[in-house]
């Protein structure tokens, strides 16, 4: 096939070969046409090049890849480095619905830009394969503009085409090309949507390393032990109120939280203590946990927490559990925070930038990874045990799902007046019997001779955990834990006693000296029966007793031990966070809080904004701050996935363009419907593959059929050639459906007279072995307008060739011999021809 390589240089200008492509290629061939008409005016339609050899003519039509690929690159790197807007959107708009609107345009342009794009890269394949190639099936011609619907890919156009014949990695490559540009601009749209409009989300803000005194097997012990010599002298217990040292008045002491727990318990009651949360409306909606309170500190010395976990209900878990963070780990993160909320309020003008904005947040807060106490408690069904002798009483063992209790040795005292109407003890537990349990506790509510005794189990653990701390109103709280991580601990006597130390209280016969949690169970309201004369009934009552809630005076127990308890291991070795605790409080400072170089710049930054310790023994933790708002950042599979979209895109863009200006030739034909129905109208009809198809195609096979693109000579007198659309056709045609009789097909050469000229008819005649003999049916008429006659017996095959006036011949075949003669006496325009019956015709383009 003969193309041309030249333009006219005289209608188009040099510049304007290597330009009209690329308006053409980016849509805007408008201008083009402007150009021509206006400047170039050009009377009538020129001559053109199909295929031009020119590498920066190929180039520039590749330029429709050039504004997606810039704009695509540019998101895939917005998102990779990050990039923080504030709370709201900054733009065109002060409305931040109206500039998403105008986001969601943008996005949507970028889609139509990458499916033109990948468009041009469909349309270059079947444009080469029909006019070099093995040619297309009929269905897959217009798949250039059919691509982006959905649809298509189940439609007979596409699915009818795998018929067709081709060299096999041609026809996989044509389909797989297909398929994959659908796939494409099927996902481009949401890609595009997820990199270009950002989330409301948070953003890393920066934090830095900090250090705490001691090692990990110091900081988070595993056997808790009270040393007099290493603790706080005002964290000493002792016996009489006199000389406690006002442990419950210094935050560091593990009865720190005394009086917070206190005044919890004592407006909760017992009957409402699982509507404990209900007090703290503005984390509720941040809070899963089915129960949650806030602790509180004497002179601030250490950070309000959030006690979080599950109380047990009747049917409900199988123990009552808290969780609370760690309070030496908190305070070195409250103070990180408040410096890193300074940084960008008071040195805006020293740092960059974009940290500057970090003041424009919806949210700020900062989180931490360390270990954190977990408290369990089960306790037992209450028992009636007689008094002031060594009795046996059931404690629950572990795991507390199987409900298994044993009983242990105790004895329980007689009814005091003078003292409260309860008797809470720490009791040992033996750990070949009770494994993982870490202590247990028993409560009596003594009678004259027998008393209501109830055993409990307490099973603690560090864990590795996520504290989470929240400005302006949230406090810490712990987030994401890590209960693979569990540690068990175990506690001597010395330190439970620390733990609940003596405090004067008031009961009913007024002012007596009780422990701790003793105090915090009689203000909570549990059992106040003093003293009780019907032991037997008062134990059925306690058992049997449910709060509207779900709770029982057993699970308000069990919730009170547990938070004296994680409350405790909260607070241990607190003090060390301190540099000096022998100063008054107020002038106490963080240890070892030693500000490096440039240190707002560097806590923004997310660096070491804090010198490691030297000399001493540390464990590093780190400050990781955290703000919500409109941000650009790549996290999650949706942007993975988007960025991956993308990225696709421009490796196939990039390949198409290398291997267009490799190859050096180009076309930039039939990428409309209007060109594409121009080509289509100025070929010739072809009879028998696309017979019947002017109202529709009914037949799977039809699509099937190949189409190509030649060129075509025009004999009049001067050697011209254009491109036509030309489809083949075969034998099956004719024998599976595709014509039921000769007939019809004269009657379309009779239809298309005008455009056929009998010049010259041949016939073979194909007889069986015993005919008689062969006879050439004239190829010229007689002078008489007779033709050569035709023997009657006749039923052998006859062979027609028409020549047209294009140059091509048409073959006709039939089983009849009187078909031919009247074919040749009409010349294909008598309307005798539509009354012949015929059996089967052959048309084929020669």
């Amino acid at each position: 096939m003969k193309i041309s390589e030249t333009v006219n240089q005289s209608t188009f200008s040099r510049v304007g070969r290597y330009t009209s492509p690329i308006f053409r290629s980016v849509g805007l061939e408008l201008y083009n046409v402007l150009i021509r008409s206006k400047i170039h005016r050009i009377p009538a339609e020129p001559q053109k090049a199909v295929i031009e050899r020119s590498r920066w003519l190929a180039l520039s039509r590749c330029t429709v890849h050039i504004i997606p690929a810039l704009f695509s690159i540019a998101l895939v790197a917005l998102n990779l480095k990050g990039c923080y807007i504030g709370r709201g959107l900054r733009g065109l708009f002060t409305d931040d619905d109206t500039n998403l609107a105008l986001l969601q345009v943008a996005a949507k342009l970028h889609e139509l830009l990458i499916t033109a794009s990948t468009g041009a890269i469909l349309f270059d394949i079947i444009r080469s394969e029909l006019m070099y190639g093995d040619g297309v099936p009929l269905g897959l011609v217009g798949a250039g503009f059919s691509f982006t619907g959905l649809s298509y890919f189940w439609s007979p156009d596409f699915l009818c085409s795998f018929r067709y014949k081709a060299r096999l990695w041609k026809k996989a490559f044509l389909f797989v090309s297909i398929f994959v540009a659908g796939a494409l601009v099927l996902t481009i749209a949401p890609a595009t949507a997820v990199l270009i409009i950002p989330q409301d989300q948070l953003w890393q803000a920066g934090g830095s390393p900090f250090y705490l005194h001691g090692k990990e097997s110091n900081i988070w012990p595993t056997v808790l032990t009270h040393d007099s010599n290493r603790d706080p002298p005002f964290c000493q217990s002792s016996a009489s109120p006199g000389s406690l040292g006002n442990a419950t008045e210094y935050a560091v002491c593990l009865s720190g939280g005394y009086k917070s727990l206190a005044l919890h318990y004592s407006e909760v009651n017992v009957s409402s203590f699982l509507d404990g949360g209900t007090t703290l409306p503005y984390v509720a909606d941040l809070i899963t946990s089915r129960y949650f309170y806030q602790i509180t500190s004497p002179r601030l010395e250490i950070p309000t927490q959030l006690t979080l976990g599950n109380i047990r209900t009747e049917g409900g878990a199988t123990d009552s559990f808290l969780l609370q963070p760690h309070a030496a780990s908190i305070m070195f993160q409250e103070k990180l925070t408040i410096d890193w909320w300074r940084a960008i309020h008071n040195e805006a003008h020293n740092i960059p930038r974009n940290q500057a904005r970090y003041r424009y947040y919806k949210e700020l807060g900062s989180t931490i990874e360390t270990q954190i106490p977990t408290v369990g408690v089960t306790c037992a069904v209450a028992q009636e045990v007689p008094t002031d002798t060594i009795v046996e009483i059931e404690f629950p063992t572990l795991p507390f799902k199987d409900r298994i209790s044993k009983r242990t040795t105790s004895k329980v005292p007689k009814y005091d007046p003078k003292a409260l109407p309860i008797r809470f003890a720490w009791t040992p537990l033996d750990a070949a019997s009770y494994p993982s349990v870490t202590t247990g506790a028993t409560i009596a509510y003594p009678g004259n001779d027998s008393a209501l005794v109830v055993g409990c189990s307490v099973a603690a653990a560090w864990l590795e955990a996520e504290v989470i701390h929240r400005l302006p109103n949230y406090k810490f709280e712990t987030g994401h834990v890590r209960y693979a991580s569990n540690r068990d601990i175990s506690v001597e006597e010395s330190w439970l006693d620390v733990l609940t130390p003596v405090v004067n209280a008031t009961g009913p016969t007024g002012d007596v000296v009780v422990s701790t949690i003793e105090s915090i169970i009689w203000q909570a309201g549990l059992e106040r029966n003093t003293p009780l004369t019907d032991v037997a009934s008062a134990t059925m009552a306690w058992n049997t007793n449910t709060f509207p809630g779900g709770g029982t005076q057993t699970t308000s127990l069990e919730s009170i031990i547990a938070s004296v308890f994680a409350d405790g291991l909260s607070r241990t070795g607190s003090h060390k966070a301190y540099a000096d605790t022998s100063l008054p409080p107020e002038q106490w400072s963080l240890w070892s809080y030693n500000l490096a170089d440039n240190y707002y710049s560097t806590l923004l930054e997310g660096g070491r904004a804090l010198q490691p310790p030297a000399g001493e023994e540390f464990t590093e933790l780190r400050v990781n701050m955290t703000i919500k708002g409109y941000s650009y950042m790549a996290s999650g599979l949706s942007h993975s996935l988007s960025m991956a979209v993308m990225l696709f895109h421009l490796i196939i863009a990039l390949a198409h363009t290398i291997f267009c200006v490799y190859r050096g030739t180009s076309s930039g034909c039939w990428d409309t419907i209007t060109e594409l129905l121009t080509l289509a109208q100025n070929s010739k009809p072809f009879t028998v593959p696309l017979w019947n198809t002017a109202a529709g195609i009914k037949r799977g096979g039809t699509f099937s059929k190949k189409a190509r693109i030649r060129t075509v000579g025009l004999e009049a007198g001067v050697r011209k050639e254009h491109v036509e659309l030309v489809y083949e056709d075969d034998k099956e045609d004719l024998l599976h459906g595709g014509l039921q009789d000769a007939e019809t097909a004269f009657l379309e050469l009779h239809e298309h007279r005008r455009m056929l000229s009998v010049a010259e008819v041949q016939e073979t005649h194909h007889a069986s072995d015993d005919s008689e003999g062969e006879r050439a049916i004239g190829g010229n008429r007689r002078d008489d307008g007779s033709y050569p006659s035709v023997p009657a017996a006749y039923d052998g095959a006859s062979m027609m060739t028409l020549k047209t006036m294009g140059s091509e011949q048409v073959q006709v075949r039939s089983r009849s011999s009187d078909t031919v003669q009247q074919l040749l006496r009409d010349g294909g325009r008598s309307s005798a021809v539509q009354e012949m019956a015929f059996v089967q015709v052959d048309v084929k383009y020669v």
